[in-house]
């Protein structure tokens, strides 16, 4: 329960920083992200070897929220659904230069693949890939836009409801490629 209740505060990041710098100075919210950072990490340990490199984000993401909160920044704050997006791409391509891919690892724990099922999670890791960057830009970009909760319905909506229809897609895909190869089987 308490690793549901600080996933959603997570997802809510980009809410509770918009509303919560109307309350408080940016040091005392990163500060306390990055507690709450840590302690998800910690809690969370069983699952940070199934994924290799996942430190990556969690280093990345305790960098900017130090800085934030050292340097009592606002702006700081803001970028952090760009580093995230920066992180995973940098874990996610990683991991198709050095296989298996993460979507592969992800996959394997629900079946086994086949040569093709790895070309297939090849796949769709680089299409992750190419999200996360149009994610990080468009994210960068709404940070320096004049109208604020452009940021906040980017990146506390927008962004989200993109990465659910990606998946969506995905998992149609995928049940239209196995129907596919079972009819030739």
């Amino acid at each position: 329960m308490k690793n549901a209740i600080i996933a959603l505060l997570f997802l809510a990041y980009p809410v509770l920083v918009y509303f919560g710098l109307h309350y408080v100075k940016p040091s005392v919210l990163a500060a306390l992200f990055a507690l709450l950072f840590i302690f998800r990490h910690f809690s969370q340990a069983k699952y940070q070897g199934k994924i290799p490199h996942l430190n990556v984000l969690l280093f990345t993401v305790l960098a900017l929220l130090a800085y934030s909160a050292i340097a009592n920044s606002e702006l700081a704050l803001k970028f952090y659904p760009v580093v995230v997006s920066l992180s995973f791409l940098s874990i996610f391509a990683y991991s198709l230069v050095k296989p298996p891919s993460v979507v592969q690892i992800i996959a394997s724990r629900q079946e086994q693949l086949d040569d093709n099922g790895v070309k297939y999670t090849r796949k769709v890791t680089q299409v992750w890939c190419v999200y996360f960057i149009i994610n990080a830009l468009i994210a960068t970009w709404t940070i320096f836009h004049e109208d604020q909760t452009l940021w906040l319905m980017y990146n506390g909506l927008i962004s989200y409801i993109l990465m659910a229809l990606l998946m969506a897609v995905e998992f149609l895909i995928r049940k239209r490629i196995k129907r596919r190869n079972a009819s030739k089987a």
